[in-house]
């Protein structure tokens, strides 16, 4: 659900459409992706609308290994909640049996 380039959000909008249902049924809290060469946290969404955590799925797309690769920056959208295409970065990620802890690393 990428919202940085025209491209990438209408294939963003599609995959909601094909799989927002799927989750929400499925009770699916968190989706977590790579691709673009940024960061981006996006609340706990549903039809466009942010929900408290745990209503439905929270989306995040981490990239920012390859922040280089492309200068575009962020267009701004109600339901991201984070956005970071200025610096390099990873994902930590610790979980136990009732808790999970991701961390965006700069």
């Amino acid at each position: 659900v990428s919202t940085q380039s025209t491209g990438d959000h209408v294939v963003g909008l599609h995959m909601r459409l094909a799989l927002e249902e799927l989750f929400y049924a499925y009770r699916v809290n968190l989706h977590l992706s790579g691709h673009y060469h940024s960061y981006e946290r996006i609340c706990s969404v549903i039809s466009g609308d942010c929900l408290n955590p745990g209503k439905s799925t929270t989306y995040v797309v981490n990239g920012a290994a390859g922040k280089f690769l492309d200068p575009q920056e962020y267009e701004p959208y109600p339901w991201s909640e984070y956005q970071n295409c200025e610096v390099y970065g990873f994902q930590r990620i610790t979980a136990n049996s009732t808790h999970m802890n991701i961390q965006f690393i700069k």
